[in-house]
Parts: C-alpha cells; structure tokens; sequence
C-alpha cells in the first residue's frame, strides 16, 4: 500500500504543531516540511524539533522542500535536512523551462546538483516537475537525470495541467526513478476538490512504484475541512481509505 501524506506548505498560515495534528486527525503517514516557513534553512534546532516533534506522532517526516533552484550555493540545506531527519531534500531545477535553458547554464545546473547529491551524506535528492525548470517535461527530466549522474538524484511527479495526456508525459519517464508524487487538483489557475480529479489520479498513480508516497499539496480555499476530504480522497487513491 503506497503511503499517503501532507506537504507543510499546503498550511503555510498554520504552527507546525497544528499541521502534525492535522495530519494525524486525517489519518496520513507523514509529512514533507518546507523550507520557506516551517523550517528554515540554517536553523537546525527548529529542524531537529520539529522532526522530533513528527515523529512523536508517529508520522515520517518524509522530505525536506528545500526550494532551492540549483543556481547557487546551497547553504545549509543538506545540514538542516539531517537534522530534521528528512529522507530526501526536494529541490527545482533551474528558473527557466527546458526550451529556454542555454547549455551552459543546463551544464551548471546538473553540476550544481550533482555537488549537493555528493555533500547529502545518505539523504536523496529529488527535483519536483515544474514549469519553468528543466523538469518541465519527461523528456527533459530524463535527461537531468543522467547529467547529475548520481544514483541519488531523483524526481518528483506532479501532474501538470499545461499538458493534454499526463499519462502518456508519465509512461515515457523511467518509473523507479520517481521519489514521490505531489497530488492536487488545479484547473485554470483554479483549486479544485480532489475528488474531481479521481478518475485520472487513479490512472496515474497506477503507473508509480508504491514506494512512491502520495503528498497532498494544496486545497481549495485553504480550508481545513476541504483538506479532510481532500485526505480521505487520497487515502482512497493509496489504497487505505474507504
């Protein structure tokens, strides 16, 4: 059964200690905290307390959502990870989309990644699809892939409502090479209930190794009681809900 968890920035308003109560409540398995509020790069005893704190609760504390875009240097991110016990750091690949990314700057990119993939001391990196990185694409995923070169450099899986057929963007990616899977519901610049989505999050997460958790990122309206419906959904999808 594939895990089912909570990226931290889908309540980015909220204390820490509530997003943990919100994750339990909804019965989820852990949770990706991000670098932008909750966990700020740098600050290691924050790291260390809320990992602890996660674990208290008997939650994984699956990744670190660094934000870090591979164009400089990467201070603290692999020491803040480790403290928090993060499994993986989540970072994006550049700030331009494939078509528009010149050699050079995809050469530096890759090697900027490879160098923080070498420091991670056993932690796993993984760039999320994203518009406007070099993983825009399956195709271009693929190829970071082998310009890092590392074996623990990986990619996140996020559908993206810019392309017709994400199953077929999907099918064309090497599957083991997939660390996890951001889940969420957006049409038009527009946040939809999960349950709208269901019939082709099925399709999709069918294809995905089940050591790939499925992260719920984002609800519509930033409501609370939209996330729970939004949990039971992907519970269902993970194969642990009703």
């Amino acid at each position: 059964m594939r895990h089912a968890g909570l990226l931290s920035v889908t309540f980015r308003n909220l204390p820490f200690e509530r997003i943990i109560e919100l994750a339990v409540e909804a019965g989820l398995e852990g949770i990706e905290w991000g670098g932008d509020v909750h966990v700020v790069p740098g600050d290691l005893k924050a790291a260390e307390r809320i990992g602890q704190a996660t674990r208290d609760a008997g939650l994984c504390v699956y990744a670190y959502g660094s934000y870090w875009r591979g164009d400089s240097e990467p201070t603290m991110i692999a020491e803040t990870a480790s403290a928090l016990g993060a499994q993986w750091i989540r970072i994006w690949a550049g700030t331009l989309g494939s078509s528009e990314c010149s050699p050079e700057t995809r050469r530096d990119i890759a090697a900027n990644l490879r160098g923080l993939c070498r420091r991670c001391n056993g932690l796993q990196v993984a760039a999320e699809w994203h518009q406007n990185t070099l993983t825009d694409t399956a195709a271009s995923a693929a190829r970071l892939l082998a310009d890092v070169g590392e074996r623990n450099f990986f990619c996140y899986f996020q559908r993206n409502s810019l392309i017709s057929d994400n199953l077929r963007e999907l099918a064309s990616f090497p599957k083991d090479r997939i660390r996890a899977v951001h889940v969420q519901q957006c049409e038009n610049g527009q946040r939809l209930p999960l349950a709208n989505g269901i019939k082709e999050w099925r399709e999709l997460l069918a294809e995905i190794p089940e050591e790939a958790p499925a992260l719920l990122e984002f609800v519509k309206c930033n409501s609370e009681e939209q996330f729970f419906e939004d949990a039971r959904v992907l519970r269902q999808l993970a194969g642990g809900g009703d």
